[in-house]
């Protein structure tokens, strides 16, 4: 299996069911918009890991290596991305609670920038115009039913901007990932954007090109697994994007492969290609 060609025919297959929603009605507010934000970041965060996976070249100073910390750290963030389309998306059994999650997750971008304080006019208009969407949002999400569901303490988190009210594992358990992948895979990129020290010692004692690369080398089948994750969740919330994929049988193949490597591991799957992965 030439795995590069697999990783991109994932990706472009992400493409091919984000883009089968162009032209659809978006409502009365930016929740369509906003579904396409997502998959536009995983992809983004996805393709720049396949870029540094090829190495980093810097003509002007002599300088070529497999830059496993930022790789690491891109992983990361596209399998956060995944799963806060799963949480706000794909997750939800009712409108009720989609409207829910969807407004918590907006509240608290809006709070975020409030944190920022604003210096040019547009920014002191864009911050008296955020404040008052906060308010006219909290007081949705209060009479909402998804609201009176919540305890008091999770209310409380709700209304100060915390839009998810579990832990990154336990999303990523209720996406169906299992124990490796939820929590394994996901400390190990974790090291690398907090900067632990076991992922400064591996960089440093990493004095090959192979030695460097292989770093990464797991974190990339870890986003084939995400990215499976994410086009299934994807065409699950968007029928337009699901009658896409339904047209592009190479790229479902691969979604059920690699939903089932991030569901029971390789060991478990039954390949029709020559290699499991990078």
């Amino acid at each position: 299996m030439d795995v590069e060609k697999n990783y991109l025919e994932l990706m472009n297959t992400l493409v091919h069911v984000a883009e089968a929603n162009a032209g659809q009605q978006v409502g009365s507010d930016d929740r369509i918009l906003d579904g396409e934000g997502l998959a536009q970041k995983f992809l983004a965060h996805a393709l720049s890991a396949l870029y540094l996976y090829r190495a980093t070249t810097i003509p002007e100073l002599r300088a070529s290596f497999f830059d496993a910390a930022s790789a690491n750290v891109l992983v990361r963030a596209a399998l956060e991305t995944f799963l806060a389309f799963h949480h706000v998306y794909h997750e939800p059994q009712t409108p009720a609670e989609q409207d829910g999650r969807y407004t918590s997750w907006v509240v608290a971008g809006l709070l975020d920038r409030q944190h920022f304080p604003p210096i040019s006019a547009d920014a002191k208009r864009i911050h008296e115009s955020d404040r008052s969407r906060i308010e006219v949002l909290r007081t949705r999400l209060q009479e909402s039913e998804y609201f009176r569901g919540l305890t008091k303490k999770q209310q409380g988190l709700v209304m100060r901007g915390r839009w998810r009210l579990r832990s990154w594992y336990d999303i990523a358990r209720s996406a169906g990932l299992n124990e490796i992948h939820a929590r394994s895979f996901y400390s190990y990129v974790c090291g690398y954007a907090h900067s632990g020290n076991l992922s400064v010692s591996q960089i440093r004692l990493a004095q090959t090109a192979a030695g460097q690369r292989s770093l990464f080398t797991g974190s990339m089948g870890e986003v084939l697994v995400a990215a499976a994750n994410m086009i299934h969740a994807y065409c699950t919330v968007f029928p337009n994007a699901l009658a896409a994929l339904a047209a592009r049988p190479s790229g479902m193949h691969l979604v059920e492969i690699w939903m089932a490597v991030g569901q029971h591991g390789p060991e478990d799957v039954e390949w029709d290609v020559d290699e499991p992965g990078f």
